[in-house]
């Protein structure tokens, strides 16, 4: 962008400090970020624009993109009954809850797959237009081939982490674009916030709808690898942007990123730049994010806590203790330790374990001694509670604790593909 001015430049070295230190933590690499105004096609800020990262979730606008197209060309119509398949309705990660031999219309699907990033909805619209997900995955490709989009190919609808499943912020910004320009009577679907199923009124995952003034839209991602991602379009007064942050730690990250992005591309007077389809993709390897955005590494390559965390597990028969919890798994893990060696003779013994457990978008970990008799539970956590205080210890039935091994294997179910 040979044509900014110093101050323009100023402006997008601080907010790439401040997306690099959201949330306080120190990171190996702040996420990708990109924003365009969508009145002249200028790239207002960008940082590795044209990476390749994991599209996650944002996959779906792809997959509505292709659908759009054969609902316009008359192959299919929104009102197209579809049977769901068992495998569409065995998605694992976000999902509608679809079974299988269950009927539901193609406008609808889309809509669940649009508003709740539904990925049984998103296989059963693939399964529809294409006669199978693989044959409509070739078919995105193609499309963003077409588009422009030359860091982008698809293996799947839904955007399970998978080889070759990648794109860039550039594409995806390319694609918000193409959805815009070509398909503007679909556009409620992105700005819905909340679809109906089964009489039941199902709100929006994508809080950014609800967070930040102009808001219209698009579409959220997330898998542990790819880390937090967002397509927005937001207006203020005549004024539109689409912005882009893909690898985000965390949703309060992207959120604020996003904010910061929207800010600046909205400004009255917005830097000049060079077009969005004149900044190049780049090759490589989209980076690994699990670390980052839910503490442990694919595969098990890390150690310590996040080691435990990503193995699978069985819970030990009997009852518990939750004695630690927080958003930092290392110190977790210490307060635990520390709480299993004071208590361990009262209880008889147990076993330590971390547990994941996601909470308001962001990750938490419970630090819990378990395979205790339910006396020595109850008796020791009493009396732990009257002498520390209430935040010493919870007991934890064997129901509660299976409930709480359910929670990390759901969330392990979106993550770990």
């Amino acid at each position: 962008m040979a044509n900014w001015t110093r101050g323009s430049w100023r402006c997008v070295a601080a907010l790439a400090l401040a997306l690099g230190l959201a949330g306080g933590a120190a990171r190996a690499e702040p996420p990708a970020f990109l924003a365009v105004d969508l009145g002249s096609g200028a790239v207002v800020a960008e940082s590795r624009g044209g990476a390749p990262y994991h599209p996650a979730s944002l996959t779906k606008m792809m997959t509505a993109y292709v659908a759009f197209g054969a609902i316009r060309s008359g192959k299919v119509s929104a009102d197209d009954a579809i049977v769901v398949s068992e495998r569409a309705a065995s998605q694992g990660g976000s999902a509608l809850g679809l079974g299988r031999g269950e009927r539901i219309t193609l406008g609808a699907a889309l809509k669940a797959m649009i508003v709740r990033s539904a990925n049984d909805a998103a296989v059963a619209v693939a399964e529809h237009v294409a006669g199978g997900e693989s044959a409509f995955a070739q078919r995105m490709t193609e499309e963003a081939t077409r588009l422009g989009m030359t860091s982008s190919s698809f293996r799947n609808a839904s955007g399970m982490t998978a080889a070759g499943h990648v794109s860039s912020p550039r594409d995806m910004a390319l694609l918000a674009m193409a959805l815009e320009r070509d398909f503007p009577a679909f556009r409620p679907l992105f700005s819905s916030r909340d679809t109906t199923w089964k009489g039941r009124v199902l709100p929006t995952v994508n809080g950014f709808l609800g967070a930040y003034a102009g808001a219209e839209g698009m579409k959220t991602g997330f898998t542990c690898p790819a880390g937090y991602n967002l397509v927005a379009i937001a207006h203020r007064g005549s004024r539109r942007a689409v912005a882009v942050v893909m690898g985000a730690g965390s949703s309060a990250e992207r959120l604020g990123a996003i904010r910061r992005l929207m800010d600046q591309a909205l400004q009255p007077q917005p830097a000049a730049g060079r077009p969005l389809s004149g900044l190049a993709n780049g090759g490589g390897t989209p980076p690994d994010r699990s670390v980052e955005a839910c503490g442990f590494a694919r595969g098990g390559r890390s150690s310590g806590p996040e080691a435990a965390l990503a193995q699978r597990r069985s819970m030990p028969a009997g009852w518990g203790l939750e004695v630690a919890f927080g958003r930092d798994p290392g110190k977790v893990r210490r307060d635990l330790d520390k709480a299993h060696r004071e208590l361990r003779g009262r209880l008889g013994g147990g076993s330590a374990m971390v547990l994941i457990r996601p909470r308001d978008g962001l990750m938490r970990y419970r630090g819990l001694i378990v395979g205790l008799a339910e006396r020595r539970a109850v008796d020791t956590c009493l009396a732990e509670r009257a002498r520390v205080g209430e935040e010493r210890c919870l007991v934890m039935t064997p129901a509660m604790l299976a409930g709480a091994l359910d929670d990390e294997r759901r969330f392990k179910m979106i993550s770990a593909h």
